[in-house]
């Protein structure tokens, strides 16, 4: 039976040892270690929304497992305008092992996995973006070894990002802080879903208003845009409500002295983050940003050839 990776909590009970597999793919191949358990199998990779990570992530990663991956652009393929979704669903299975959507619907995400006959990834949609969040544990597990018990304050705009840290940290015992002004939050009944989820793993999820507050002996500390792609129109009024959320030297202050900073990246330098803090040795943004492949790749063995890692 085919699984997807739609939400985070697809793989709740298998995140931490997805993240093993992510950093012993990560020294083995550098190592010069070849493990190509996908050769002859074919991704196919749909995008509604440009990415510079995520195309070559997939990409590349998927050819180091030996496989052959096809970009699929916003011009060639419109899911639910130029055909259903259903249609596009059927046809892509009959030519790939898996698809990789990057969309701005999670509901046709989830309509789309559902009537595919091959695994999907989640490469990004309106509520979610779980292959980040798995990126991100990876390299807070590389820097800290661990992910329980860590403070986590996610500082700027509720979006997808958040949602998924939030779900992904109530899984891993992790307490997660939102730090965003009024009328920003994450996702309310995402939010419940984590507080519950937390509750169960001794993890504590809240909202603070108060940036220095919230930051107060954080582990990690991460932010995002505050304009996202799809909300340019509201980037005037954005900018007038978020500076407070910065964050910036003055905030950090309030941090544990080892804290590392996240950021999912394109960064807009001088807005949510000053480049003092982005380029500073707590910064850890482009091992991040490399290991949103690893991390893939991990997910992708785990949903395409799970037998092989004894091999690894």
């Amino acid at each position: 039976m085919k699984r997807d990776m739609i939400s985070i909590l697809d793989f709740e009970n298998e995140i931490d040892g997805t993240l093993d597999l992510a950093i012993k793919l990560k020294t083995k191949l550098k190592a010069g270690k070849k493990f190509r358990p996908l050769e002859g199998k074919h991704m196919g990779m749909i995008f509604e929304k440009p990415s510079l990570r995520t195309r070559i992530s997939f990409e590349i990663g998927f050819s180091h497992l030996g496989g052959t991956a096809l970009y699929l652009s916003p011009s060639e393929i419109q899911v639910g305008k130029r055909e259903s979704v259903y249609d596009v669903a059927k046809v892509i299975s009959r030519y790939v092992d898996i698809i990789m959507y990057r969309a701005f619907s999670n509901k046709i995400m989830r309509e789309l996995a559902q009537n595919a006959d091959v695994p999907v990834i989640n490469a990004l949609d309106d509520l979610e973006h779980p292959c980040q969040i798995m990126a991100d544990f990876m390299t807070i597990k590389e820097q800290k070894g661990r992910l329980k018990g860590l403070k986590l304050l996610y500082i700027g705009d509720g979006n997808n990002v958040c949602n998924s840290l939030l779900l992904g940290a109530a899984a891993m015992g992790m307490h997660m802080t939102v730090c965003c002004p009024l009328n920003f939050e994450p996702n309310d009944e995402v939010f419940k879903r984590a507080q519950k989820l937390g509750e169960k793993n001794a993890s504590k999820i809240e909202i603070v208003r108060e940036p220095e507050m919230a930051a107060r002996n954080a582990d990690v500390i991460y932010t995002d845009t505050w304009t996202s792609m799809g909300q340019e129109a509201e980037k005037e009024a954005r900018l007038k409500v978020f500076p407070p959320f910065q964050v910036n030297q003055k905030l950090v202050a309030n941090a544990q002295p080892d804290y590392i900073f996240l950021h999912c990246l394109p960064a807009h330098r001088g807005e949510e983050v000053t480049d003092e803090i982005i380029d500073s040795p707590n910064s850890r943004v482009f091992d991040e940003a490399e290991n949103r492949m690893w991390a893939q790749m991990a997910i992708i063995v785990k949903l395409l050839a799970p037998e092989s890692v004894k091999k690894l």
